[in-house]
């Protein structure tokens, strides 16, 4: 009982620390056992239901014990949390559509819990008909019919490498499809692999196949007649083999090898669209799919029943709803897939807020161990209420694999998908890239005037100068406000359209492209700067000031990157032009490149002034996009205390959002990439906090005994990287773009008297580390840093020795 109660006081103490003041106290779990219930609505928001499951998996974390969860028709005595709105809320005069954008609610009330956001409608979920399957009479209940532009993601759903079976039953027309067509399909990382059940181009056969990383093999059913059809596969280490069963009867066997396909996303009828502004889905199915069961068991096929959970079933999708999003009966923790990162879920944001506000929960890397909560029998929680949203309105990172602790070890799409939500990675839907490749494909044979003049082969870019080109640039801008689409290649992503050049300086070589570089930048030795500002910006304005005849509520938005970095001293920008300025950050251990990166940043911010949005695109994947590509091991570029100054630059400038690239889209360690990304994440939702009480926090939470060593280790390596001194004067008083080389990472900043003190700090961390948690976490750092950087010396020296 005293250890409980001591428990008790901890948790309302840390509570009334974190929030303004207390109030209302709240008691979720006394003593283990649940004692609130959490009240959804009958049908609803997708961003609901899952913040359902994220409050009940962390309070489970915490406390051991499970939330209820009733609906809010339900007659429920005790305390309530309401999460997201429901009849309970209306009541309260509390309705999803009166929160701005983003915004979402914290609310104390005598036992009530409110937590509620602006959400996506259930039926304007992007897994509802208005862009989804459509709702049919299926096998058995209902079913979803896809009619090839369709796919679902599920982000969860249990496969097991070593053995397992996949099942589904499927309505396929009699009419062959002219390409493959995915019913169910997972794709592995490191290597890539994959389990697909598909129906063969124009065949009427359905094929299971497998990769392993090395080898594909195969098994198919004859030609099948129109009607429904049971499909089972299953495959096995143990036995070696894989098997395909259509209508309970095997359609052969094939040797099988262990894949990578645990974590991956399951597509269903389709491979559904990756990362920003995607939407073509890959192989397509077209029919009705029903009853779909992944298990990690081997199963015998039963076809007379719908299909039953049990202790082997990880993912059960009946796809009876009719409306809204399909949920899992399989009883695991998760009933339906996460929201979209673009997709307003206020009250999944509300939740995250409230389990790190009131619960002490923090999501520092994305592996379960990255996971950092107390434990205690009972949870009481206080404070006044919280009514906001993020500061800046998008955020996001490279939507590549991440490696978690080294570059042999990918995240779970699972695990990935999760860390970047409870991050609040997303937001606004916006998107700005190089824009123009569908144009090569479309018209490059019959209007080769449209692209650049004076080269041999392929055009490195169009002609921006072009009258023909342009007109057709501002026709393919109004058609995707129009809602027809995007050209192949397009870059947009809700009001915004991207126009930005293919990924190369080399321009169009006629006079009227030519007479509008400016001269005076022709000798800029920075990779950014401005020597075809006025020639871009002014295609981007000519662009621009036509659409907005038609749709001034739009934009139309670029990128201030390369040698049209610098606001273009002879062009008066259209308003309708937002602006995404791209900046080494990272970098700023060459006074030049800090400079010129200021430069750039405060040419645009002076002359916005409130009057467009503001976007930024950093480099954190330097150093280590070029140390794959140069073969050697980078100095790590940690640089967390510079990130909380430049944050601040940020916010007082208004920027709207901003985009990281990252250490692991250069198939590198996220770890090179913590602390700093994430308190990149935290001051752009909040820049009230404190970045560099942020950064202790993280040692101290995540290392626990070993956090001295741990933060006097990343200290250490962060000067060591960030301070010019560090390096060679031709490298500090050079008025170039500079960045990391092998010499410079093992000469100059990696010295033999560094190492050596990095390494009894090492060993420090190593020794102080208490729990198991503690040890595994310092593991992590050692085999994903640490051991790389050793690495990096070691063939650095070998290297030097060859040469003398």
């Amino acid at each position: 009982m005293r250890v409980g109660l001591l428990a008790l006081l901890a948790a309302i103490l840390t509570v009334c620390v974190s929030a303004k003041g207390c109030k209302e106290e709240f008691c979720l779990v006394r003593e283990g056992d649940p004692q609130a219930t959490i009240i959804l609505a009958g049908n609803p928001t997708r961003a609901a239901q899952f913040a359902a499951d994220e409050l009940r998996l962390h309070v489970k974390k915490i406390t051991g014990a499970v939330l209820p969860i009733a609906s809010g028709d339900a007659k429920i005595t005790g305390p309530r949390i309401l999460i997201g709105e429901s009849a309970a809320t209306r009541a309260l005069g509390l309705r999803s559509s009166d929160f701005a954008e983003q915004e979402y609610l914290i609310r104390f009330m005598p036992d009530t819990l409110v937590l509620m956001g602006r959400d996506m409608a259930p039926e304007q979920a992007d897994d509802t008909p208005a862009n989804r399957p459509e709702w049919v009479d299926g096998k058995f209940g209902k079913a979803l019919k896809f009619d090839g532009r369709d796919a679902l993601r599920i982000f969860e759903c249990g496969f097991d490498d070593d053995a397992g079976t996949m099942e589904a039953w499927v309505w396929m027309p009699a009419q062959p499809p002219p390409r493959a067509g995915t019913i169910l399909r997972l794709d592995g990382a490191n290597p890539w692999s994959y389990h697909i059940l598909q129906r063969d181009a124009k065949s009427n056969r359905i094929r299971y196949q497998v990769y392993d990383g090395k080898k594909g093999v195969a098994v198919a059913s004859p030609p099948l007649a129109e009607g429904w059809r049971h499909v089972l596969a299953t495959h096995s280490v143990k036995d070696g083999k894989i098997e395909l069963y259509i209508d309970g009867k095997s359609q052969g066997t094939k040797p099988y090898t262990r894949t990578t396909c645990a974590g991956a996303f399951l597509g269903i009828g389709g491979i559904p669209p990756k990362g920003s502004g995607q939407t073509e889905v890959g192989n397509p199915f077209v029919g009705i799919i029903d009853e779909v069961r992944i298990s990690k068991t081997i199963r015998k096929p039963k076809t007379h029943a719908p299909c039953k959970p049990d202790e082997h079933t990880t993912l059960l999708l009946h796809f009876d709803e009719g409306r809204g999003s399909p949920r899992d009966s399989s009883g695991n923790t998760r009933t339906v897939n996460p929201p979209g990162f673009f997709e307003p879920k206020g009250t999944l944001n509300a939740v995250y807020d409230f389990l790190e506000r009131f619960c002490d929960v923090r999501w520092y890397i994305p592996t379960d161990l990255g996971t950092v909560h107390p434990t205690t029998p009972t949870l009481i929680v206080q404070g006044e209420d919280i009514r906001r949203r993020p500061a800046m309105r998008h955020r996001w990172i490279t939507p590549s694999r991440l490696y978690v602790p080294s570059n042999k070890d990918p995240v779970s799409n699972t695990d990935a998908t999760l860390w970047k939500l409870r991050m609040r990675i997303g937001g606004e839907a916006f998107w700005c890239c190089h824009s123009f490749g569908g144009y090569y494909d479309d018209f490059l044979k019959e209007k080769p005037d449209w692209f650049a003049k004076g080269y041999k082969g392929k055009p490195p870019q169009p002609c921006f100068t072009n009258a023909e080109f342009i007109g057709q640039v501002i026709r393919d801008a109004r058609a995707y406000f129009d809602g027809k689409g995007k050209r192949k290649g397009a870059t947009a992503q809700g009001p915004y359209y991207g126009l930005v050049p293919m990924d190369t300086g080399r321009w169009c070589k006629c006079d009227a492209c030519q007479a509008q570089m400016d001269p005076a930048e022709m000798d800029n030795p920075q990779f950014s700067n401005g020597k075809a500002s006025n020639y871009i910006w002014g295609f981007v304005n000519h662009v621009a000031g036509e659409v907005r005849k038609t749709h001034p509520d739009k934009w139309i938005t670029a990128l201030a990157y390369a040698t049209y970095a610098y606001y273009p001293p002879k062009v008066d920008l259209e308003p309708n032009i937002a602006v995404q300025m791209c900046l080494h950050t990272r970098n700023w251990w060459v006074p030049s490149m800090e400079k010129n990166d200021l430069k750039v940043f405060n040419g645009w911010v002076e002359k916005a002034k409130g009057k467009r949005p503001l976007y930024l695109w950093l480099y954190y994947n330097f150093p280590a996009w070029l140390t794959p590509r140069r073969h050697f091991n980078a100095f790590p570029g940690y640089f967390a205390h510079t990130v909380v100054k430049q944050m601040k630059l940020y916010h007082k400038a208004g920027v709207r959002g901003l985009f990281m690239e990252h250490s692991s889209e250069a198939g590198q360690s996220h770890l090179l990439d913590v602390p700093d990304m994430y308190v990149t994440l935290k001051l752009c939702d909040d820049p009230t906090l404190d970045g560099n009480r942020i950064i202790d926090e993280f040692f101290t939470r995540f290392y626990g005994a070993a956090a001295g060593p741990m933060r006097e280790l990343y200290m250490q390596i962060e000067e060591t990287f960030l301070n010019p001194a560090n390096y060679p004067d031709a490298i500090r008083n050079s008025p170039a773009t500079q960045h990391q080389t092998e010499e410079l990472a093992w000469k100059w900043l990696g010295t033999d008297e560094r190492m050596a003190r990095f390494a009894k700090l090492m060993d420090q961390a190593r020794a102080a580390a208490h729990t198991d948690v503690e040890k595994q976490r310092v593991a992590l750092f050692e085999k994903g840093v640490w051991e790389y950087m050793v690495e990096g010396k070691r063939k650095y020296e070998q290297k030097i020795k060859k040469k003398q």
